[in-house]
């Protein structure tokens, strides 16, 4: 009851919030330009990042009064860094950051999830678990930030592999992780019904951070453990698609000598949206990947078994090579100007 409540109160949030965050945004100049490498056609509002993360606080208020279950330290070190984050993006929706200032803040941002009783266990035991956990984290921020490239897609995913990230956290007993994940899934949910395809509304960068920092502290949360073992394994295997998404940008820019920074549609979804033929329904695949990768993740958290983990892990990875060789094949879809983008990574 505790977590259907706090899905509802997120839900409810999103959705009333988001067109009162379009009206800010289009009464502030906080708006994406047309370009060559987006769909629409006039400036489009890109403060939807504000409306999932005051509806987020809302539904986490909810969901910590009515269980108990997140303690003081927990909820400080996860929204310390998820707010640092969301500020830091909304301020480079207008100004543009400097990439060192965002890394820099990323790199703030996790340290104080780490220094929490959010990651207490295997990721302090060494300076390897430390470097590891600081890179899971800067990276899935940025992956995040890397999918929100076409209407309805990062929020799409975000809102499955929370709900993920909240089923893991029921088998393994931790309800205030669980309360988190829901509200993140809500709060995503609702904004979609502004973002997909066609949407009214785009994430910007306050809002694609705080969705990636999100499922990267949710991803460390579900993780903890005493020791290294094969169970982690399994939230990779949950957030498996963003983490191939950017993988497949770095690794064919690099090949064509672009900069990563440098934006352009060449993502998987872009590539897959040839063979699809629209956005809304390359959306739909994506979000059918990730959700047979979150069952998959659930699955094997409850059989707790070493060698299925495993072999699970390496399927994913092989399927998901397989399908980045297939795309290669695809050209980058072409810009259709010069013009640069602020809403497209």
């Amino acid at each position: 009851m505790v977590l259907l409540l706090t899905l509802i109160t997120a839900l409810a949030g999103a959705l009333l919030l988001t067109p009162v965050a379009r009206r800010v945004a289009l009464r502030t100049g906080y708006v994406a330009w047309p370009s060559g490498r987006g769909v629409h056609r006039e400036p489009t509002p890109v403060l939807g990042g504000v409306a999932i993360f005051f509806a987020f606080l809302i539904a986490v208020g909810v969901g910590a009064s009515l269980s108990g279950a997140l303690t003081t330290g927990r909820m400080l070190g996860y929204l310390g860094g998820a707010t640092l984050i969301f500020i830091m993006g909304v301020v480079d929706d207008r100004v543009d950051l400097s990439w060192f200032s965002k890394l820099l803040g990323q790199i703030v941002a996790a340290v104080l999830l780490l220094a929490s009783e959010n990651a207490g266990g295997i990721f302090l035991l060494s300076p390897i678990g430390l470097v590891l956990a600081l890179l899971w984290l800067v990276g899935l921020t940025n992956a995040l930030n890397f999918l929100d490239n076409m209407d309805g897609l990062c929020a799409g995913i975000a809102a499955i592999i929370a709900f993920t990230f909240a089923g893991l956290a029921l088998l393994s007993g931790q309800l205030g992780t669980a309360v988190l994940a829901v509200a993140v899934a809500g709060a995503a949910i609702g904004f979609l019904r502004f973002n997909f395809p066609p949407g009214s509304i785009f994430l910007g960068d306050g809002g694609s951070l705080f969705l990636g920092y999100s499922l990267a502290s949710l991803g460390i949360m579900t993780a903890e453990r005493g020791e290294f073992s094969y169970s982690l394994l399994v939230p990779v295997i949950a957030i498996a698609y963003p983490i191939f998404d950017i993988s497949f940008v770095s690794v064919t820019r690099y090949a064509r000598g672009q900069s990563l920074a440098q934006g352009g549609r060449d993502h998987s979804s872009h590539r897959l949206a040839r063979i699809l033929g629209s956005d809304g329904a390359t959306a739909w695949v994506t979000y059918g990947i990730c959700a047979a990768l979150g069952i998959l993740a659930i699955v094997l958290q409850a059989l707790s078994f070493a060698p299925a983990t495993l072999v699970g892990f390496l399927g994913v990875a092989f399927a998901l090579m397989a399908f980045g060789v297939r795309l290669c094949r695809l050209a980058p879809v072409p810009d259709r100007s010069a013009a640069v983008d602020p809403a497209v990574s």
